[in-house]
């Protein structure tokens, strides 16, 4: 039985209650006495410059939240912070194949408790789900931008390898299995193939009636499944094989050399590695927020999101970036505050380059410092994005309108002036509390 796969351009929201999340990778440490010093060396940040009290920051917190000295761990969002933690050992498609940069929507990040995230919707499918402990998956699906191939990686974490080994042997037999004309999202049987090199891989082909080709596979590594997804419809089957072997050659050492937490010290995950995430905006009590964010994460973690990441990668290795975080506004920690200014001047570029309709403003909401805006009229209705820079931090907000919307959730133009002003109160009142990493 081969499942197919659903994707789309909308992103499904769910509420979370606690802001917060920490990433296990390697960096470069910015310490708070770094930190402070470049932020004054930058002419940023100084009340005496700036009058912080005039600005209106609407109803979201300007004060940063030091989640380390509360004692607040990450509890019931535990799985989502591992989570988060595993898509730095997660590869990112254009690695093995560079016109994989086309994706996003409903599959890409994290997900909690099920297998919906890997798009796998079938009966069958959801039957095994229900079986065993998905504790949270960490998936990246990108395409060519014509559609024609495409390449889904997704990591699943189980209770422990017992449970990881039994769902990988009955996700294959289901993937080789004829599911029946009830299971409304699934189709006929797939054939069992040997992917060179990987003898413990369980993979499966299909052909579709429209002629495309996909290879799916199913590979353990401790208490983890890897799970695999290839497709073109380009008359290129044998693409599909070779992407999906030289996806597993990368992956499965890769996710092997992950530090994964015990499954009964997820609840005692730390929040907010880093202090990073501290310093974004966050969400107001009726402001939603998906899994993948509230989050901290690694360089090549936060590759997964990227609209560029090839040329993003060489700019974080160029200027340290080892940190970013996503709460409502996204913060990159730079080695430095002449670092933080080489990424805002090579975003603002890529900005305009892929968004040509985007003119840079006049003056920044509110006229607060160190802030460059670009905005203007897209197909999809009206746009805006500032950078702000603040000593070795970066920080990106987005503001959009669909057209003819009358619905004020999905209008992010209406917050930019507020969520402009709160990151630039959070950066000066994280200065001047000290904060650091942990």
């Amino acid at each position: 039985m081969r499942t197919s796969r659903i994707l789309t351009a909308a992103a499904a929201a769910a509420a979370l209650t606690l802001a917060g999340c920490s990433s296990d990778v390697e960096g470069t440490a910015v310490d708070s006495e770094t930190a402070a010093a470049d932020a004054r060396d930058s002419g940023a940040g100084s009340q005496s410059d700036f009058d912080i009290a005039a600005l209106d920051t609407g109803r979201y917190n300007v004060v940063p939240k030091d989640f380390e000295a509360e004692g607040q761990l990450a509890a019931d969002f535990g799985p989502a912070v591992e989570g988060q933690r595993i898509a730095e050992f997660v590869i990112a498609p254009y690695t093995v194949d560079p016109k994989l940069v086309s994706g996003g929507g409903m599959n890409q990040g994290v997900g909690v408790g099920g297998l919906a995230k890997l798009g796998l919707l079938s009966d069958a499918v959801s039957a095994i789900a229900e079986k065993y402990e998905i504790i949270t998956t960490f998936t990246d699906f990108q395409s060519y931008t014509d559609d024609s191939h495409e390449l889904g990686v997704s990591v699943v974490r189980l209770a422990d390898n017992a449970s990881a080994v039994a769902i990988a042997g009955e996700l294959h037999a289901a993937e080789i299995s004829d599911a029946g004309e009830e299971d409304l999202f699934a189709s006929g049987a797939g054939t069992p193939i040997t992917l060179p090199g990987l003898p413990d891989t369980h993979a499966s082909t299909y052909r579709w009636e429209t002629g495309s080709d996909t290879v799916s596979s199913y590979t353990v590594s401790g208490p983890h499944v890897i799970y695999s997804y290839a497709s073109t419809s380009a008359g290129d089957p044998e693409w599909a094989k070779d992407v999906t072997t030289r996806a597993l050659q990368k992956q499965i050492p890769l996710i092997g050399s992950f530090p994964y937490t015990p499954t009964p010290q997820i609840p005692e995950l730390v929040v907010d590695m880093d202090k990073v995430l501290a310093r974004a905006v966050g969400y107001t009590d009726d402001e939603t927020a998906r899994n993948s964010e509230l989050a901290v994460y690694g360089p090549l973690g936060w590759l997964h999101f990227d609209s560029d990441p090839a040329q993003t990668a060489e700019l974080f290795e160029e200027t340290g970036t080892d940190r970013v975080a996503m709460a409502n506004t996204t913060v990159y920690r730079t080695a430095s505050a002449d670092d933080a200014e080489t990424v805002r001047d090579a975003f603002l570029a890529q900005t305009a380059k892929n968004s040509r309709e985007l003119t840079e403003d006049a003056s920044a909401p509110q006229n607060v410092p160190g802030t460059t805006c670009l905005s203007g009229d897209i197909a999809e209705g009206r746009m805006s994005v500032c950078y702000m820079t603040f000593g070795p931090y970066v920080a990106e907000i987005n503001g959009y309108r669909p057209i003819g919307n009358t619905d004020p959730e999905s209008d992010t133009m209406r917050t930019m002036p507020q969520r402009v002003a709160a990151q630039y109160v959070k950066f000066v009142k994280a200065e001047e509390m000290g904060l650091g990493q942990n």
